[in-house]
């Protein structure tokens, strides 16, 4: 559908289902919004605001969308429901205890526990392993006195949740003198009042990691993500790191968006080894998948040490894309959900008969795919298949079949010995946090590309070209049985900001009424950065700015941000201390029990 297409059926299909356009805001001076904290702040109910917001909506006549309101105002819309699982009495209470966890440190019921932001952190290597991205420096986050500025208009705005990662390359283990911008930079953040989630890894390995031939050029099959010593190195990285900033930090995040990092390393990061289109693509992702999540329980265990000995608890957020492609049934059932499966210890990687496959005769496992029906298809048969099965000699099947088994394994040891040491899965104390932007869905059945403009988001949803973000919410939330919050959305196209957030909001108030714990809103990035329309593969001086942060890159706020702000406050509720604040509804099905942290 064209994009002129695309404005006429909007107004076409929204008109006929009165999806009224919401036209009244709460208003709230920035005055007021400066004055509210953490500490006196506002009572808040998402699913509240969402009726709010549906019943002001149903109010509004078509003659009164001024164009104040077509930028600003969300479309409510009936979304049809998904089944939430329930989970077993453990996942309820691993849920619990995740959810007591995340409102001793961070809040609960008010508008500054649920909202959160990020600083863009990401610091890959360029495809032509020419350029090193930096994205704290590009933002100018070493810079004391911007950091000063910034802290002061976080403060004032009452946006005090804040998530940053670290240009892991530029440290040196062995050299501690390296740490000292990361040290000046934390300690900032920190005395300025704000709750700070560390991305131990965000996107960018060092350069170390790197294999060099004979001929200068790089070994790929040995290289970066798949170079045997950097799981144990980033352990080592992750527990010194810990160790330094645990105290100022409320969260951790290991690694950010795995399958991303898998996956794009394949393309667009550290030489593009082997590149998406290549027959040997899917054979590395399962290597990069496997050796991701080896890196993350042992730097788990690494930081579960540490902790023991300081008698703490700490949160952890695993940040996933949420991605959903309508005409590829494979990565939808397997290949987005693999990185974070074989993270998490999903069951079917602990439950695994790997004995008897490593016994069971060639020719019944050549076929095997083919012969099994689609529904019946489990991730271990698409690993199988994609690494066993794909080479054409019987030898090297033979030998990976060997190496696939002896990987899992050697993962699975790892996740058990977890819990022997720490009493503690990959999922303990950790919520679960879905990254959604429109381009996380950027094509709809048949190859039709979406329009990635906030306008027309509902409209796509509402004609089944879109999943949207309930929809993928409910599938990593039935797959893993942890707490949800969203860790990372926003748009380019920042003068529709209010609108995109709001929208989301709504849909995140469904997943509430419908049972999921959910916990928090990222909007992301905080401050404009660049390179995002090529992934960050190629130099920044061959890309574009990407204005889709609440601050520009001077730190000037946009306008949508504290329009939101006014959307989402409501009449002021004081809530401090001495109040009796009642308990955040994170889901209607589980039993939630409090735990004494």
């Amino acid at each position: 559908m064209r994009h002129k297409d695309y404005r006429r059926t909007n107004r076409a299909l929204l008109r006929p289902a009165r999806l009224k356009l919401l036209f009244h805001f709460w208003l709230l001076s920035s005055v007021v919004l400066s004055a509210l904290s953490p500490v006196i702040a506002q009572r808040f109910s998402l699913e509240e605001w969402a009726d709010e917001t549906r019943a002001t909506i149903d109010t509004v006549d078509d003659a009164d969308l001024a164009e104040d309101t077509r930028f600003n105002a969300p479309v409510y819309l009936d979304l049809p429901g998904k089944d939430v699982e329930v989970g077993t009495r453990e996942d309820r209470e691993r849920i619990a205890q995740t959810v007591a966890l995340y409102q001793a440190l961070i809040g609960r019921d008010t508008i500054w526990s649920l909202l959160w932001t990020g600083v863009e952190s990401a610091n890959p290597l360029t495809r032509d392993e020419q350029y090193r991205w930096n994205s704290l420096r590009d933002q100018d986050l070493y810079n004391p006195e911007h950091r000063r500025k910034l802290t002061a208009i976080l403060t004032r705005l009452g946006i005090v949740n804040l998530r940053i990662g670290m240009s892991n390359h530029e440290i040196d283990l062995a050299d501690d003198a390296t740490w000292c911008d990361h040290d000046a930079l934390i300690q900032d953040l920190s005395n300025a009042g704000l709750n700070l989630s560390l991305d131990l890894h965000h996107f960018g390995i060092e350069d170390r990691f790197r294999v060099i031939a004979a001929d200068g050029t790089t070994v790929g099959p040995k290289s970066y993500y798949l170079h045997p010593d950097w799981p144990d190195y980033f352990a080592r990285f992750a527990g010194k790191a810990f160790a330094r900033y645990g105290e100022r930090l409320k969260a951790v995040t290991l690694i950010n968006e795995p399958e991303t990092t898998v996956g794009f390393a394949s393309q667009s990061w550290n030489g593009g080894f082997p590149g998406w289109d290549s027959p040997l693509h899917h054979f590395y992702y399962i290597e990069r998948a496997i050796q991701v999540a080896k890196a993350a329980v042992k730097a788990r265990m690494a930081i579960e040490a540490d902790l023991r000995r300081s008698g703490h608890r700490m949160l952890f957020v695993h940040t996933e894309a949420a991605v959903y492609k309508p005409d590829w049934e494979d990565f939808n059932r397997f290949i987005r959900f693999l990185p974070s499966d074989l993270i998490l210890g999903q069951d079917w990687l602990m439950n695994a008969n790997l004995d008897a496959l490593a016994g069971m005769p060639m020719d019944e496992i050549v076929g095997r795919w083919q012969r099994t029906s689609p529904e019946q298809r489990t991730s271990l048969d698409w690993m199988v298949e994609n690494y066993v099965v794909s080479s054409q000699l019987e030898r090297a099947r033979e030998a990976n079949r060997k190496r696939l088994v002896g990987l899992l394994r050697d993962l699975r040891d790892l996740h058990l010995l977890l819990q022997e040491q720490y009493g503690k899965s990959m999922r303990a104390d950790t919520v679960f946090a879905v990254d959604y932007y429109a381009h996380n869905e950027d094509q709809g059945p048949g190859g039709m590309i979406l329009e990635p403009e906030p306008q027309y988001y509902a409209m796509q949803i509402a004609l089944g070209n879109r999943a949207g973000l309930y929809s993928v919410m409910v599938d990593y939330f039935n797959r893993y049985m942890m707490p949800i919050m969203v860790g990372e959305t926003g748009t380019p196209y920042h003068h529709y900001g209010a609108r995109w957030n709001q929208q989301l909001l709504l849909e995140c108030a469904r997943a509430v009424k419908d049972g999921i714990p959910f916990l928090g809103y990222t909007i992301y990035p905080l401050i404009d950065t660049w390179g995002w329309e090529t992934a960050l593969s190629v130099p920044k001086d061959q890309t574009l700015l990407n204005p889709g942060g609440l601050f520009t890159l001077d730190l000037e706020v946009r306008p949508f941000v504290e329009r939101l702000l006014q959307s989402l406050s409501g009449p002021i509720q004081p809530c401090g201390p001495s109040d009796s604040c009642p308990e955040l509804e994170v889901s209607g099905k589980a039993e939630l029990a409090g735990e004494s942290l």
